[in-house]
């Protein structure tokens, strides 16, 4: 899968010796990055390849990412082999010691020699990684760039912590249960975590804040044909940690059936009826703003099936005699 590669706009580098090196904007959304590096006598470009290029360039198609570094050399033309080679920046950190670069990022050439070359990224990497082009004849002559690996973000996982346990993840199942209880009012702290990749050389700044619970096309319609009003189904929302709050408990019960036994009866009967999604989260960065990800919650009607009201007593006879 293709990850973003460089740093947006046409970069110029600092300088070393009057030369400089320049990449190509592609838009960052983690793995491998190239930054710009030194240069004496030599500039580098650099150009992503898409998933369509690979077979072209003879990148395999489980590379992470890949791109084409070329060389130019002053003056233009002068006739010049280079060499490429790839390194840690540091090989005795402790991430890098006993690795060997070339699992993470190969660099090669068509010919020998050649002043173009593809840059594979094969795997995540925890150091940063430096490729070198140095003339064959004058070895001081050379630029080099780094090879960073920006932090993934995988994916986004909800919970609610307390009386009760409810926990989704888009690493996992994006649908759990919550057991109804119109007796009690179970409390719960909520959790909006966003799962990174552990294997990085730069961190991402992706972050989820806020989140908004809320009822179901299909269950708002299974409510309304139980003759119940909608709009009073509540709608829960805020952001990570801080207060406890009733979820689905004694409150949310009596915001529809108030103080009739029979609408409670209802409630409790169109709710064992219904088998689809009952509510939705919604993961945001912010209140209002971009949706990340999409949870739902079943109900589990178990508990509050023995919580039906008596409407009335009969018996099947009006006197005894003796």
């Amino acid at each position: 899968m293709l990850a973003g590669v460089v740093c947006g706009g046409l970069l110029q580098s600092r300088t070393d010796k009057g030369i400089d090196l320049s990449t190509k904007a592609t838009e960052v959304q983690g793995g491998a990055l190239i930054d710009e590096g030194k240069s004496n006598g030599v500039k580098l470009t650099s150009t992503k390849l898409t998933a369509e290029d690979y077979a072209a360039n003879g990148v395999s198609a489980q590379t992470e990412s890949a791109y084409t570094l070329t060389a130019n050399v002053y003056p233009e033309d002068a006739l010049c082999k280079v060499d490429w080679t790839v390194s840690f920046t540091n090989a005795a950190s402790a991430w890098s010691s006993g690795k060997t670069v070339t699992d993470y990022v190969t660099v090669r050439t068509a010919t020998d020699g050649a002043l173009t070359a593809v840059v594979e990224n094969k795997a995540a990497f925890g150091e940063q990684i430096q490729v070198k082009v140095a003339s064959r004849e004058n070895p001081d002559v050379y630029a080099t760039c780094h090879v960073e690996y920006l932090q993934r973000t995988e994916g986004y996982s909800f919970a609610l912590h307390g009386n009760f346990h409810y926990q989704v993840s888009t690493l996992g199942n994006r649908t759990a249960s919550i057991r109804l209880d119109f007796i009690s009012s179970p409390e719960a702290v909520t959790s909006i975590t966003v799962n990174k990749s552990t294997v990085y050389t730069r961190a991402n700044t992706d972050y989820a804040t806020y989140y908004r619970l809320e009822p179901t096309r299909e269950f708002e319609q299974a409510i309304k044909n139980a003759g119940l009003s909608v709009s009073a189904l509540k709608v829960y929302s805020g952001g990570h940690g801080g207060e406890a709050k009733e979820f689905f408990g004694s409150e949310w019960g009596r915001a529809l059936y108030g103080s009739s036994a029979a609408d409670k009866n209802k409630l409790i009967n169109a709710i064992s009826g219904f088998s689809g999604n009952a509510y939705q989260v919604s993961v945001m960065d912010m209140e209002g703003m971009t949706g990340l990800a999409l949870f739902y919650v079943t109900f589990d009607a178990s508990t509050i099936l023995g919580q039906k009201e008596i409407l009335r007593v009969e018996v099947d006879e009006t006197e005894l005699e003796f």
